[in-house]
């Protein structure tokens, strides 16, 4: 692994850390593909609760796609998909993780790292920190995917309003919108990012799981219709009710302490 991308994933909640501090944290195609795939790892693992993405220490979340990597060249439509096929990559993998994943950010996010941070279940970040989606005053065109995912995430008016305009956009405004769920005083970021990691991480896995795929879909069940996800969301309900952990839960209530959850 690249020491452009810091990897924790050792305990119960896994970290990606962008570590480019002379480039802005920018994103190379070595740290896209390690975190796409380490993220694939996660979702493969029943032990884990929980996902963090952000910047190493006090460096900015990042400032986006690295532009150096951009070829000077007569440029296809493949060309294009394999440009932006990385960022499709690790948003993907977000979707797919049945973990909650974490975005948490200090000082800006812009272009293809706010394409990122927009898809994580859980978004905060320090307080001053800046958001853009600036494409438009470069003359690149975004794909589509990340224009829907914005708009879902912050509503078409705003979304518009940052791909048009493609001024920052203050932590206020952010918070205002949506993009960012909670926002921390600054010298108090890491505690605030702390314990929603640690609520997270304490609740129960199967329900967390199976809300996550009510809120952001099931990728392996996308061709599925409407009938056919709602008999897979009370199969989940049912499993949830019957699991070790509602039991356990239901014990810890009556016995006034906090349940210990194993995920089964």
């Amino acid at each position: 692994m690249t020491d452009e991308l810091i990897v924790d994933d050792t305990g119960p909640v896994a970290t990606f850390a962008f570590n480019r501090p002379a480039a802005r944290n920018s994103l190379t195609l070595a740290m896209l593909t390690g975190l796409a795939e380490g993220l694939q790892r996660c979702a493969a693992r029943d032990d884990l609760r929980a996902v963090v993405l952000r910047g190493a220490g006090e460096l900015p979340f990042s400032a986006g796609y690295n532009l150096e990597q951009i070829q000077d060249h007569p440029w296809s439509a493949d060309d294009a998909r394999r440009l932006h096929a990385p960022i499709r990559a690790v948003a993907d993998a977000i979707r797919a993780c049945p973990h909650p994943v974490i975005g948490a950010a200090r000082k800006f996010v812009f272009g293809a790292a706010l394409d990122i941070y927009g898809h994580c279940d859980l978004r905060v970040c320090a307080a001053g920190t800046t958001f853009s989606m600036p494409p438009n005053r470069f003359g690149f065109l975004y794909p589509a995917e990340g224009v829907r995912a914005l708009a879902q995430a912050i509503g078409l008016a705003h979304a518009t309003e940052m791909l048009l305009l493609g001024q920052p956009v203050t932590t206020e405004a952010a918070a205002q919108w949506g993009l960012a769920q909670r926002v921390f005083p600054q010298n108090a970021f890491e505690s605030g990012l702390e314990e929603i990691r640690d609520v997270v991480a304490g609740n129960a896995p199967l329900s967390m799981r199976a809300t996550k795929r009510i809120l952001r879909g099931d990728p392996a069940r996308d061709g599925d219709d409407e009938r056919d996800r709602l008999e897979r969301a009370y199969a989940d309900i049912a499993a949830c009710m019957n699991s070790a952990d509602v039991r356990e839960a239901m014990t810890a209530f009556r016995e006034k302490r906090t349940p210990r959850f194993q995920g089964r």
